[in-house]
């Protein structure tokens, strides 16, 4: 497996496109890593650095030479893979965590395990209760309305039955 295939794979095992890697290991733009794949490159030693020094797990000596084990043996893995990944981190206490995938969430426990849970039913459900609270306001806003309606007819009624009475009052005054 050559360089450029063994930082495709740790793109692809870390659930990750070209940008979102690019920028976990701390490079500006995805330039220098979309080069080492497509024109099938050899990464450089900081490149590889900053990619282990990002995801810990994996070792040195495998991203450069190909040589050993892909993950380090003191990787710290809690979790297992039906959760999803957790790793402890290095000895800077840097912690690695994967990205969970599109329309899922990764919910890590206190233990430090993590499970990934669908949220297109979530959303889906809150687009629903938005409609419905949506239709719930304009019947509210009809009814709101209708009684405006109303209250104005009866201030108009009211007017009118003072002024009969103020008409009732200055006759009654007069006759006295």
């Amino acid at each position: 497996m050559e360089g450029w295939e063994r930082i495709k794979l740790i793109i692809e095992k870390e659930g990750l496109n070209k940008n979102s890697f690019s920028a976990a290991i701390g490079l500006n733009n995805n330039v220098t890593i979309t080069r080492i794949i497509n024109e099938h490159r050899s990464p450089s030693r900081s490149t590889c650095e900053k990619i282990v020094s990002a995801f810990p797990k994996y070792k040195l000596e495998w991203l450069l030479y190909g040589e050993g084990e892909m993950l380090s043996n003191n990787s710290g893995i809690i979790g297992n893979n039906n959760k999803g990944n957790i790793y402890r981190g290095d000895f800077n206490n840097n912690i690695s965590i994967s990205l969970p995938e599109k329309g899922t969430q990764k919910i890590i426990d206190p233990d430090g395990t993590a499970t990934i849970e669908n949220t297109s039913s979530g959303v889906q459900n809150n687009l629903n209760e938005i409609d419905m609270l949506n239709q719930r306001i304009q019947y509210l806003e009809r009814i709101v309305s209708g009684h405006e309606a109303t209250i104005k007819s009866l201030e108009t009624t009211i007017k009118s039955k003072d002024d009969l009475i103020y008409i009732l009052r200055s006759s009654l005054d007069k006759q006295d």
